[in-house]
């Protein structure tokens, strides 16, 4: 009679083990689920801040930028690479870039995915040069954002791609090991992206609001004064803040469709038919 009721006994306690080790994963995911969206949120607050650094975390900022720099191209690249994976639209904008870099002989395209590893170093360099000025570093980097806001229109660029931007990059920056020698700069790296991230989108975000504000009100106007506004907003447009990250495959889909239509043409006139 005992053996029947050792094994309603086993049968219950493995029961009860697999209902608890079932609770205990969804309550990790859940809790997981909570730490990613506070991980965002907490960028818009005082953790993200410039002057939330302190002077030793930001001289472990620059200390370990001089050891990363020497492979920080390397680095840039596979960050790219991977935000092209995660976010389909950079991978089109960079092909369209690419595109037209095969047709250009006035020099670099800095559109190029090639170019913007090479000038995020150089930015990231022009940043740190800056770090003990807030109102001066924060201009810098809203005004890289602003340029980028073409891309909103012509390409669908958004919000999101700087979101995921800035989480490979604190992935990548902070795995390195010139950032994990300290917990001191290992910290100081991810508040110093949080609010690079953060000031990029709002740069982005004002400089898209404010074109589509100049948009939207030219609708409106009646059509004698619509040349006059057309005229004006060109003039805004050349006089522009430009960086050397201007999207200017973006700008050149009309140049390049010429030149596609000039390649197929000479194709035709050297290759004989069949």
């Amino acid at each position: 009679p005992g053996t029947p009721r050792n094994a309603r006994a086993a049968k219950f306690r493995r029961a009860q083990s697999v209902q608890e080790e079932t609770i205990a994963s969804t309550s990790i995911l859940r809790k997981s689920s909570r730490q990613s969206s506070r991980s965002r949120s907490s960028r818009r607050t005082s953790g993200s801040s410039l002057s939330s650094l302190s002077f030793s975390q930001r001289q472990a900022i620059v200390i370990s930028w001089r050891l990363i720099r020497p492979q920080v191209n390397s680095t840039f690249r596979k960050i790219f690479l991977e935000l092209e994976i995660a976010c389909p639209k950079v991978k089109q904008i960079f092909y369209k870039a690419a595109l037209v870099d095969a047709f250009n002989k006035d020099g670099e395209n800095s559109a190029t995915l090639e170019e913007h590893i090479k000038l995020t170093a150089k930015f990231f360099d022009d940043l740190l040069n800056v770090i003990d000025n807030e109102n001066e570093f924060r201009a810098l980097i809203r005004g890289m954002g602003a340029v980028h806001a073409v891309l909103a229109r012509s390409c669908g660029f958004g919000g999101e791609i700087w979101e995921r931007l800035g989480e490979i990059v604190m992935e990548r920056i902070c795995s390195l090991e010139s950032c994990q020698k300290t917990r001191e700069a290992s910290r100081a790296w991810r508040t110093l992206i949080a609010c690079v991230i953060d000031e990029l989108r709002t740069g982005f975000e004002e400089e898209h609001r404010l074109v589509t504000r100049k948009t939207s009100s030219a609708s409106d106007l009646p059509d004698e004064m619509l040349l006059e506004e057309d005229h004006s907003n060109e003039r805004t447009m050349m006089n522009a803040p430009r960086c050397p990250y201007s999207a200017g495959a973006v700008n050149n889909a009309d140049d390049l469709q010429s030149k596609l239509r000039e390649l197929r043409l000479q194709y035709t006139s050297t290759v004989p038919l069949q």
